[in-house]
């Protein structure tokens, strides 16, 4: 049986990266959105992500902006 990491917890941006089997420095490369800043997304450091950032990650995962933001983020 193969390990299922537990992905409940994850932020919205690490869960679809995960699924389409996209690491994160490698989704950095394709978006040009620095490392550190998808590592913030990830960690719940950075509740404000800029629009270019979300549209570019949007992109490259094949998702909508919408599907990348937590509700908490809107608070």
């Amino acid at each position: 049986m193969a390990y299922m990491k537990n992905t409940e917890n994850l932020a919205p941006v690490d869960r679809i990266r995960m699924e389409k089997g996209i690491s994160r420095s490698e989704l950095s490369r394709r978006t040009g959105v620095p490392a550190r800043t998808l590592e913030d997304w990830s960690a719940r450091k950075n509740t404000n992500p800029s629009a270019r950032h979300l549209y570019a990650v949007a992109q490259a995962l094949g998702c909508r902006m919408e599907d990348l933001i937590e509700p908490e983020m809107w608070k």
